[in-house]
């Protein structure tokens, strides 16, 4: 795949997953744009200093005027986007006496509403650019589409959930701008945050960030001609 001179916006992307996903995409010649909240998040980043990534800090994605303004700086920078990859987002367990209406808003803001509003202000530029289409990847998750297993977080099967929905619905929305709008369900995805958080797990049966990001490149590729609306389930062996 060749994404010599594309543009992709790719939130979430200081972290693990985001930074296979930065990696993949820089080898064949793509530019990148990270929106990133805390100036933190930058310490452990390895590609900040490449010329053909742009950071802006202080982004708050659960903000709709900040997220198209931060799409609109990406441009200026960048040129055209071509994909808009969303892996931006947060966890929590609780079970439900436990998990105050509040903590479930936050959910539902750190999930849903900040793909919603990366979806909506990626959709807006690609209706403008000269690609005449484009790709999005949504990260939903394996409880999102298998409920049941949400057992014990039911805040964030929900605001995962909204993910996958509106993956669907917009995919059917926009499919006659050329825009394919996909997402993947991963099971637990073996980064350092997770291995210290569940330290007694069978960490090899969990997909590596590399392994999903080479399905991301592919979707957002131009060879994906076809695929749409999918929510596709990336569990490894677990």
């Amino acid at each position: 795949m060749d994404f010599t001179d594309r543009h992709f916006i790719i939130t979430g992307g200081t972290g693990a997953l985001g930074s296979a996903v930065i990696e993949e995409l820089l080898e064949t010649g793509a530019k990148c744009s990270i929106p990133c909240y805390d100036k933190s998040e930058l310490e452990e980043f390895a590609y900040s200093d490449r010329e053909s990534i742009y950071i802006q800090t202080s982004v708050d994605l659960t903000d709709e005027h900040a997220t198209h303004n931060f799409y609109t700086m990406a441009a200026e920078q960048h040129g055209p986007l071509w994909g808009s990859i969303h892996l931006a987002g947060g966890f929590s367990f609780g079970n439900i006496e436990d998990t105050p209406l509040a903590d479930f808003n936050k959910q539902l803001q750190l999930n849903t509403v900040t793909c919603y509003n990366s979806c909506r202000a990626a959709i807006q530029w690609m209706r403008e650019s000269n690609y005449k289409g484009g790709r999005i990847v949504n990260i939903a998750a394996r409880t999102a589409v298998e409920p049941r297993q949400g057992k014990g977080m039911t805040a964030y099967t929900v605001s995962k959930a909204g993910v996958a929905a509106l993956t669907e619905s917009l995919a059917a929305e926009v499919v006659n701008d050329g825009i394919l709008v996909n997402a993947l369900a991963p099971s637990v995805i073996d980064t350092p945050q997770n291995r210290k958080s569940m330290p007694d797990a069978d960490f090899d049966s969990w997909p590596k960030p590399r392994q999903l990001a080479k399905q991301i490149a592919y979707l957002v590729s131009a060879e994906n001609e076809v695929t749409r609306g999918t929510i596709a389930s990336v569990y490894g062996k677990s």
